[in-house]
């Protein structure tokens, strides 16, 4: 990846949990068979452990 981590595949919260000691070397990829609902809750926890998702957006729709 460009910015130099390594991807890691996740499909549910505790994949992210993972990833906590291994944030500076490895991001959350977020599967693509992974619900919209699941999504939200895998993006929310990897933020508060402060690790990186490679695709945050995709699949999540937000009211304007």
């Amino acid at each position: 990846m460009p910015s130099g981590h390594k991807a890691f595949l996740v499909h549910n919260t505790t994949d992210v949990d993972l990833l906590l000691m291994h944030n500076k070397t490895f991001a959350a990829e977020i599967g693509h068979a992974v619900s919209s609902r699941k999504r939200v809750e895998i993006i929310s926890k990897a933020k508060m452990l402060g690790v990186k998702v490679t695709n945050p957006k995709a699949r999540v729709t937000t009211e304007s």
